[in-house]
């Protein structure tokens, strides 16, 4: 594939949704909303608890969340990142800081539930929520109109290929 030059125009969001490729990043921003409302979730659960609540379930609830979310970070820090960075030639680095902050919010969360404190957990849980939504907001307005722009070919290839395979065609690999 040849290298083109990183010139992609800037979609505004309140274009995405008519934009061709938009149905491609569904996925992307559907698991960003679903980040979002289990945080939300979350957040309500544990605000109604009483001091002295038991934690377990709502500590196992996250754990699991945050297992999915660290799945989804490993996919963006491995290949979506780097695959836009060689691509149009931009740096996502606050977005990989957005990470960092997540990951320092998570251990207060954590904090928390191992303290058993009820209203430190519902104050970590929504301070992890105003952090959250700081990211995907700085996330989604940086990566979609990236996305959006590549020929479909190109996303096809970019969702079944290897980033060493991408990155090699390229040019950058």
């Amino acid at each position: 594939m040849e290298q083109l030059a990183p010139s992609p125009r800037s979609v505004p969001r309140g274009e995405w949704s008519s934009h061709p490729n938009y149905p491609a990043n569904l996925l992307l921003l559907g698991s960003h909303q679903n980040f979002r409302a289990i945080n939300r979730g979350l957040v309500t659960h544990t605000d109604a608890l009483p001091p002295g609540s038991d934690l377990t379930w709502v500590a196992r609830r996250y754990k699991s969340w945050i297992a999915a979310m660290r799945s989804h970070e490993s996919y963006e820090e491995h290949k979506l990142y780097p695959y836009l960075k060689a691509r149009w030639g931009v740096s996502l680095e606050s977005a990989q800081a957005g990470h960092r902050a997540l990951h320092e919010a998570h251990d207060r969360v954590l904090a928390a539930f191992e303290a058993h404190d009820p209203e430190e957990a519902s104050r970590a849980l929504l301070r992890d929520e105003e952090v959250l939504d700081q990211h995907l907001q700085l996330e989604e307005d940086l990566v979609i109109p990236l996305l959006l722009e590549l020929p479909r070919d190109e996303f096809v290839r970019f969702t079944h290929l290897s980033i060493r395979v991408l990155l090699r065609e390229l040019g950058a690999g």
